[in-house]
């Protein structure tokens, strides 16, 4: 029998702005692997930044999702009261696991490679474009259900997603 996957999920969305991608992926997953899927809500970049540094429980999971705003321009991630740039991410933090970047038109391929050599993600997926909340969200919950519950390795449940959400869903995701 196969090792379950775990599912790790940062949601840096505001509670106030009602669209937690993050908990909502929890809520609906739990059905398929309850023991398999945790939710971390962060409230500041230096809680990001600190959880990351500290590693603790990192090492657990194969999947990180990341749910936050994007500022591709300025190749930022925004979470509560601030922003996280490469810079601010540890060396080696997220070491051979897939992470999901949710937000807005991070996959640029100049923030990728710098993302990937810094943290050591096996994978990278993110959205190249602006995404609607909803649509990342269905997005997800296709991808994650895949991979939980069908055992597909990361490659294929994207190459799945894409597949099943071809023109419904707008964003342009990107898997590296």
């Amino acid at each position: 029998m196969t090792k379950a996957k775990r599912l790790l999920i940062i949601e840096c969305i505001p509670k106030n702005q009602k669209c937690n991608e993050g908990e909502l992926l929890q809520e609906f997953l739990r059905m398929t692997q309850p023991k398999s899927i945790r939710c971390k809500r962060i409230t500041s970049r230096n809680q990001f930044v600190l959880y990351l540094k500290h590693k603790g429980d990192l090492g657990k999971f194969d999947y990180i999702h990341i749910s936050a705003h994007g500022h591709p321009d300025s190749e930022e991630l925004e979470v509560p009261r601030g922003f996280v740039s490469i810079e601010d991410f540890p060396n080696g933090c997220f070491s051979g696991q897939t992470v999901a970047l949710s937000a807005c038109g991070m996959f640029k391929s100049a923030f990728i490679k710098e993302f990937k050599e810094r943290t050591q993600a096996a994978n990278v997926i993110a959205p190249a474009n602006p995404i609607l909340f909803i649509d990342a969200s269905v997005w997800f919950v296709n991808f994650y259900y895949l991979v939980l519950h069908h055992e597909y390795q990361a490659r294929g449940a994207f190459n799945r997603t894409q597949q099943i959400m071809r023109g419904k869903v707008k964003g342009g995701f990107k898997f590296s």
